[in-house]
């Protein structure tokens, strides 16, 4: 059975900074670097799902500024993620993780070239979103 899974994914910022999670070892896609985020629920706005998820994964509280882009991936041959993708903004650095993240790191565009996955640096790339955070 094919499977279309819709996700939101946050671009949190602060203090000139952006949060970029570690996934767990032991999860699939284990020791990956990305933005926090995750399943929208049923019925659920994405804008609530993604201040859902990203309180659950890193205790923190956001603000959801504008959406940032929309992007699609295939995890399996007969499973497709539409990801979500949205700036945010967030009043504290202080990060408590959830068991799906082993570390996380408020990142310069040089760390995030370094550290981020690299289908999401394409998408970064493709939706000029460094050069939005410089902007804003």
């Amino acid at each position: 059975m094919m499977t279309i899974v819709t996700a939101v994914k946050g671009i949190v910022r602060y203090d000139n900074r952006i949060l970029i999670v570690q996934r767990a070892a032991a999860d699939s896609g284990g020791g990956t670097w990305e933005c926090p985020g995750g399943k929208i629920d049923f019925g659920e706005q994405p804008e609530d799902s993604l201040i859902r998820e990203i309180e659950e994964e890193t205790g923190l509280t956001v603000i959801v500024d504008r959406i940032a882009y929309a992007s699609s991936l295939l995890t399996h041959p007969d499973r497709q993620v539409i990801l979500l993708v949205y700036f945010c903004i967030t009043a504290t650095g202080t990060v408590e993780l959830s068991d799906e993240h082993d570390a996380y790191l408020w990142a310069d565009e040089s760390m995030i070239r370094k550290q981020i996955a690299p289908s999401i640096l394409a998408d970064f790339e493709r939706h000029q979103i460094f050069p939005q955070l410089v902007s804003s």
